[in-house]
């Protein structure tokens, strides 16, 4: 399946994620010397949430998404935006003008990019300094934290990192942050992993009973405050 079909159908669940901590987008603008006539490319954009802060800091920006589902929904929430472009593309060939962007960010996509093309691409895309930021985002409960210890994600996403980025690595930091749901939040946001079951599917109800269950088993009231964790990996192209 090309990896643009991963998320098929998943897009009326996406918006349930988590969002983007502030001092996480305050930190690049800083870090990147952002303003608000500057423009920036989410590069795997899904629904728009990476794009929306840095479009209500004022700058331009290049929204790339290559699934369809996504490609509507990114439209839809953007839609009250002037200083936004869609771009139904993938991100090894965005169709962004060359050297028009002051930087690039990809939120937790970058996993499913050809490196060495998205590479070239940024090359392309990017003005003198090439600034870059690949962010994800991870649940961060206790349980969470040892499993990583075990499995090495953080470990692994930094080796990827630095490889992508050469001499060019700048810094890995993270931020951690915890967001409110409510059951319709909890359960969409569970249902919009690539492997949960699709509306059509014959688990489907069955899935969000389940879902629902644990939710009023284990957050009597009414609200989950959950804690998420965003591994950010800064760096050049240029240096």
């Amino acid at each position: 399946m090309a990896n643009e079909n991963q998320f098929k159908g998943k897009a009326q669940f996406y918006n349930s994620r988590p969002t983007y901590p502030q001092d996480c987008i305050d930190y690049l603008i800083n870090k990147f010397n952002l303003n608000p006539g500057s423009v920036i490319a989410d590069i795997g954009a899904g629904t728009g949430i990476l794009t929306k802060p840095f479009l209500e800091f004022g700058c331009s920006a290049y929204a790339v998404e290559p699934n369809e589902d996504m490609f509507l929904e990114l439209n839809k929430q953007l839609s009250q935006y002037s200083k936004v472009e869609f771009l139904k593309t993938s991100a090894e060939e965005t169709g962004i003008p060359s050297y028009s962007c002051d930087a690039v960010v990809v939120g937790t996509a970058f996993h499913w990019f050809d490196k060495y093309k998205f590479r070239a691409e940024c090359n392309r895309i990017l003005k003198n300094n090439k600034n870059i930021a690949i962010l994800r985002i991870a649940n961060n409960t206790e349980a969470d934290k040892q499993i990583e210890k075990v499995r090495h994600y953080s470990d692994q996403d930094l080796t990827e990192a630095k490889l992508f980025f050469g001499e060019g690595f700048v810094e890995h930091i993270n931020f951690e942050y915890v967001q409110s749901f409510d059951e319709e939040r909890y359960v969409n946001h569970l249902l919009s992993s690539a492997t949960a079951p699709l509306p059509n599917d014959a688990t489907f109800d069955a899935c969000v009973n389940k879902c629902g269950n644990v939710f009023n088993k284990h957050f009597k009231n009414g609200f989950a405050e959950l804690p998420f964790v965003v591994n950010c990996y800064i760096g050049r192209l240029d240096t």
